[in-house]
This record gives C-alpha cells, structure tokens and sequence, in this order.
C-alpha cells in the first residue's frame, strides 16, 4: 500500500491586508495543485482523503478535473490547527501578525509544551489519531502493534493507493503516527512540508505484519520553477 501525503498550495492567508483563517490559494498556488496533480494517471488513485478548508479544496479541484480518483471523501478531522491565539489575529495589522509567529515560532521546547498551543496541539493531535484509526480499520489497515515500530495487518486492504490532501500541522501528525516516531507541538517546523510537494509512505511486509517506511519526503521536482517551490 501507498500512502501519499500532499500540502495546499501557497494560501493567501492576507487579502485586503487583513488576516483570513480560511484563506484560498495564491495564484502561485493554484499553479502547484496543478503540477501536484499532473504526476497521476486519470483513475490512478484508490481514495482522495482531504481536508474541508478551502486551500485544500482548492488544492483538490485539478486533481477533480483530471478524475485522478473516483472516491474522494471530505473528513473535517483533516482540518488544520487553529488555535483561539490565531483566531483573535483577525483584524490585526500585518506588523502584528508576523511579529506574533515570530515570537511564537522562536519558543524553547519547554515553553511551546506548557503554553496556549502545546495544549491545544494535544487535543489537536489525539482527535487526528483516533478518527484515522477509525478510518484505516473501515479499510482494512489494522494497527496491531507499536512497540518498536506501527505494525499494521493489511489482510483485509484493498487499497493501494491512497492520497491525503490536508496541512502541514496535520501532516506531522500523520507522519509521526505512521512512522511511529514522538509528536510535539514544534513537530510541524521539523518535517516543514513545501506547498503541494508528495511525502510518500510505502507498506513493507515482515513476518510479523507491515510497516510503513519514508519512500520520498518533500519531492516537488514536478515543478517547473525553483518560484514555485515554496513553503
């Protein structure tokens, strides 16, 4: 099984200088999800799992247009992190947005977890993980163990590609979950995904189930521009 993992592109998260929580994509962007989506064959892809926001729809639409998959399903617990801090930035200058994630991006690891953001990135991350496990079992791609890595059962899978559309901080949830490595509430900026760029995770069989290892991370070699390959 394949799993590939694919961020928006560039959103416009300013318009009319005033700061969106659910912003559209750039013209940039909308030039990324078109590139993203020209790699696939028409019917290529079992499943298109993706995010409600709009930049994630917008993300969808050539994809859509190409008719890459026949099932695409809307799962709302795909939607990215929005704390009540990003919230009360509405209607805020500019000067003050980009001095707020600044401050907040530059914290120790000790203040990000006992803050406003570690806390919520808990409840953030716990939700994603329980509704995908609730979605893998729906297709038969059981968690059976993860005592030195994610053991899966595959038995009952007859999904072999599956492509998520969805954020950078959800992404670092999925990540770490499938890769069974430690989530943070800084673990987003770690693995840093590019706008539209692929992050494939690819199933291994061993004898006592499946893992899933790092077949590619970050590729937006599709892109015919080093302007187009942005974060």
């Amino acid at each position: 099984m394949e799993i590939v993992l694919i961020r928006h592109g560039q959103p416009e998260w300013l318009k009319n200088d005033e700061y969106n929580l659910d912003p559209g994509l750039t013209e940039k962007g909308n030039q990324q999800a078109v590139f993203s989506s020209s790699i696939f064959n028409k019917g290529e892809v079992d499943k298109i799992w993706v995010s409600p926001l709009l930049r994630a729809q917008q993300t969808l639409a050539p994809f859509k247009d190409a008719g890459i998959s026949e099932n695409i399903i809307v799962h709302d617990w795909l939607q990215e992190m929005r704390d009540s801090e990003e919230v009360d930035l509405i209607g805020k200058s500019t000067k003050e947005i980009e001095e707020f994630f600044v401050k907040r991006n530059s914290k120790s690891f000790e203040e990000w977890l006992l803050t406003n953001h570690g806390e919520y990135m808990k409840s953030f991350s716990e939700n994603i993980i329980t509704k995908l496990g609730e979605h893998l079992n729906e297709l038969g791609v059981v968690s059976i163990d993860n005592k030195y890595d994610r053991l899966f059962n595959l038995d009952s899978n007859e999904t072999e590609k599956l492509v998520i559309i969805s954020h950078a901080g959800t992404m670092s949830v999925l990540i770490s979950y499938f890769l069974n490595m430690p989530l943070y509430p800084w673990t987003w900026r770690k693995f840093l995904p590019r706008h539209a760029g692929h992050t494939i995770l690819k199933s291994t069989k061993i004898s006592s189930g499946h893992f899933f290892r790092l077949k590619e991370f970050n590729n937006v070699s599709f892109m015919d521009s080093d302007e187009l390959k942005t974060y």
